[in-house]
């Protein structure tokens, strides 16, 4: 039988380069990405990977970034931040944030992300005033994208649920709804599952 090599999870910093030429946001960096190292010692993230990010996030910053008149931003850094894990457990390295930095609240409760900070660029007056809407303007529609359908998979995670004879006499129709959930949401179950709750933001 073939072996595959082992793989060992990692998080990885990854590059997304304007599709928009002339417009003034080049390059968005996304760091914190689940990556896996191979046995051969390569580091890498997967396709399915860098197409939720780019779908659910890169892309839809870049266009937004078109519809903003005054919007100046042009390269931005991203840290994918679980508010709940200590650095010491993450992994990786994530800026310090503190009550000069921009906090954006959820627009919807339904969303996985429970925050967006944009650390101070020292800017003030009508400078700030103008980076701050920017900002809002730009970031702000992250939260819905991030809103993710019931996982009715996790029922069945419990013993004591799964053992019900009603749940189990229910998880054919349970299983057909998960279908076509992955059908209508390519990325349902990595919603469901998403390892971060909140974005930390760079802006240069």
């Amino acid at each position: 039988m073939q072996r595959h090599p082992e793989t060992e999870k990692i998080y990885l910093e990854i590059g997304f380069r304007s599709p928009y030429p002339n417009d003034s946001l080049k390059t968005i960096e996304l760091f914190g990405v689940p990556g896996e190292k191979r046995g051969s010692g390569e580091s890498v993230v997967s396709e399915k990977v860098k197409r939720f990010f780019d779908d659910l996030m890169v892309s839809k910053i870049f266009r937004e970034s078109r519809r903003l008149p005054d919007c100046d931003f042009e390269y931005l850094k991203i840290w994918l931040y679980d508010t709940e894990t200590t650095n010491k457990e993450r992994g990786y390295r994530i800026p310090t944030i503190d009550n000069r930095d921009l906090k954006i609240n959820p627009t919807t409760s339904a969303s996985k992300l429970e925050g967006i900070y944009v650390l101070d660029n020292e800017l003030t007056d009508r400078e700030y005033e103008r980076w701050k809407k920017n900002a809002r303007s730009l970031f702000a529609p992250l939260f819905g994208q991030f809103i993710a359908p019931p996982d009715a998979s996790s029922a069945f995670s419990d013993r004591s649920i799964a053992d019900n004879p009603l749940v189990k006499l229910m998880k054919p129709a349970f299983e057909v709804l998960e279908t076509m959930t992955d059908a209508v949401d390519p990325y349902a179950r990595m919603k469901q599952r998403l390892f971060f709750n909140a974005l930390i933001i760079q802006v240069d």
